[in-house]
């Protein structure tokens, strides 16, 4: 193989990656359960699966594999895919966090405002000030310091503590 050929040829690779990366497939949970995980890991960088139901999100926090959509979910965090989970609101008071705040997933609520999963015991100013507007999930016994819920208010950040 000449040199001009194996230009092309990593050309071409490259080429295919820098599209790939770029490229967000966007799934419900029934979709996910019917979808083929090997064809979108290897069309799509990111998956954003709206619509998660409770039942998923207890397997994903119990690590089932037992239904399908949990299956592709942990199989294509395996092959190093962003995953966001689009879930409503009101769910959150209802998601096991300190399973699910250990998966690399991206969260958001319905209108796409982005949520975070604290689950340390303390919200201090420093886990505040890195993020921007959205909802901030913290668990029951959390403590927020003063300059923690200032700053929150000030960048638009809704804290909501699980009960």
């Amino acid at each position: 193989m000449n040199n001009m050929l194996m230009q092309r040829i990593v050309d071409e690779v490259i080429l295919r990656l820098e599209q790939r990366a770029k490229k967000t497939l966007t799934l419900t949970v029934s979709q996910l359960r019917e979808a083929s995980v090997h064809e979108i890991v290897h069309q799509y960088a990111s998956l954003q699966i709206r619509y998660v139901d409770l039942l998923l999100l207890r397997q994903l926090a119990d690590n089932e594999t037992s239904d399908h959509a949990a299956l592709h979910i942990h199989e294509a965090l395996g092959w190093g895919m962003h995953i966001q989970l689009s879930l409503q609101s009101h769910f959150l008071n209802a998601i096991k966090l300190q399973a699910l705040t250990r998966l690399p997933l991206t969260w958001c609520d319905e209108q796409g405002q982005p949520i975070y999963l604290h689950h340390n015991r303390l919200l201090s100013y420093a886990d505040i000030a890195q993020r921007c507007a959205g909802i901030v999930v913290l668990q029951r016994k959390c403590c927020v310091t003063a300059l923690a819920r200032e700053a929150a208010i000030t960048r638009n950040i809704q804290l909501i503590r699980q009960e």
